[in-house]
């Protein structure tokens, strides 16, 4: 209990400290830019030369007064002169030299030019508020000169910590460009190392799967029906089933790879668009054993295309139609064409796509929930066929609402 009062008592000497703190390292902030300020200026504009020429100085208007004075035998405002002497020591030297230039006019107004002459009058209330009309020139002249110095300070204090700012920035830069180089750096060998993974993945599943398929062919042969041999060929089919997926995978993988290194070639000629569509549709029909409709507003649509990566493109939004929809639901692929473009459209009538993911689904291993929990793959497909697409001139996109299946389209030029 007795800590805790302490504790409760200590508290505002504490911030009382702290704010304390706060002003010092204000003033010490202020001292060092009011140093500054004075190196930079030239020899001739510091304050100590302006203390020391304001005698000279206010004894030359002093002496220019006198001799108007002598000429004219009368000067309604004696002080006239004077004040010039304060306004450009206020102008030249600052607040400082302003005010002793003040001071110094007061005496040698009140004494060589106001009545009675040759003598101080200020000590006396007459005196004194003859020189009020100039003591407040001058205080109106040094407070302008103070709040010009205070502008010049401020303006110094905002250009200096814009430098600090862009000193900070240009620091941030650097290291945001050496980020950027490490994660370039990292991202060259991870994209080395899928490529390298693939390639060294690809040949023993390849001889995994062959050896698979070529036991399964033989057993096949064999017209006893044993126990064992039955047993072994399901066995062979999984692993050929297995390596047939992981085959497409790696494939998948040694894509990516050649996009992100720029060594995807397309090898480009005339094709009837829909005899390609219609011919991995059949196919797909067979694989699947699914109802796969398809139309085509017309019988034949030439265009310019790599067959072999734009029936890639196909067989992919075919392969996901069929994989994210009701086995008893039919998938629907229709070609058409709009002025100069061709169109194709792959319809599902799956659970759809939200439109915060739909954004998504284009980007290289991205997976919806749904995917996830459904289907197995890498979320590379689409991306794969996004990029074909591209480097064919033309876009893909998908329209679907969750609950009402989705559509995957796809725009090519003629």
């Amino acid at each position: 209990m007795k800590h805790s009062m302490k504790a409760t008592i200590s508290t505002p000497d504490t911030a009382k400290h702290r704010y304390t703190r706060m002003e010092r390292v204000q003033l010490s902030k202020s001292a060092a830019l009011r140093k500054d300020y004075m190196e930079h200026l030239p020899a001739w504009r510091r304050p100590t030369v302006g203390y020391m020429l304001s005698l000279p100085l206010v004894g030359l208007f002093l002496l220019l007064s006198m001799f108007i004075e002598q000429i004219l035998s009368y000067v309604y405002f004696p002080g006239s002169l004077l004040i010039i002497a304060v306004l450009l020591s206020a102008f030249i030297w600052g607040v400082g030299p302003a005010l002793f230039s003040l001071l110094l006019c007061l005496l040698a107004l009140d004494y060589f030019l106001l009545p009675p002459v040759w003598h101080i009058d200020v000590v006396t209330l007459k005196g004194a508020l003859q020189l009020v009309p100039f003591a407040i020139s001058g205080l109106v002249i040094a407070i302008i000169t103070a709040q010009r110095e205070r502008a010049r300070l401020e303006a110094l204090a905002a250009e200096y910590e814009a430098k600090n700012i862009a000193d900070a920035l240009e620091e941030s830069n650097q290291k945001l460009e050496e980020s950027n180089t490490k994660l370039q750096e990292a991202n060259q060998l991870k994209d080395r190392f899928l490529s390298m993974a693939s390639h060294e993945l690809k040949t023993p599943i390849t001889t995994i799967r062959g050896q698979a398929q070529l036991l399964l062919r033989r057993l096949d042969k064999q017209h006893t029906a044993i126990p064992e041999v039955e047993n072994t060929k399901k066995t062979l089919a999984k692993i050929n089933e297995q390596t047939g997926r992981l085959n497409s995978l790696i494939d998948e993988l040694m894509d990516v790879s050649r996009i992100r290194a720029g060594k995807m070639v397309l090898h480009t000629r005339n094709s009837d668009f829909v005899a390609l569509c219609h011919e991995i549709v059949e196919d797909q029909r067979i694989l699947s054993g699914r109802t796969i409709t398809f139309t085509s507003e017309q019988p034949a649509i030439t265009t310019t295309i790599d067959n072999d990566r734009m029936g890639q493109v196909v067989i992919n939004l075919i392969s996901n139609a069929l994989k994210y929809s009701p086995p008893d639901s039919p998938v629907e692929v229709k070609v058409d064409t709009c002025g100069q473009n061709i169109f194709l459209h792959v319809t599902d009538h799956g659970k759809g796509i939200a439109q915060e993911q739909q954004q998504h689904i284009f980007e290289t291993f991205y997976r919806t929930p749904d995917a996830e929990s459904s289907a197995k793959g890498l979320g590379l497909g689409l991306a794969i066929c996004k990029e074909i697409v591209e480097r064919h001139n033309g876009r893909i996109w998908c329209e679907s609402q969750p609950g009402m299946g989705s559509t995957f389209c796809v725009e090519l030029p003629k």
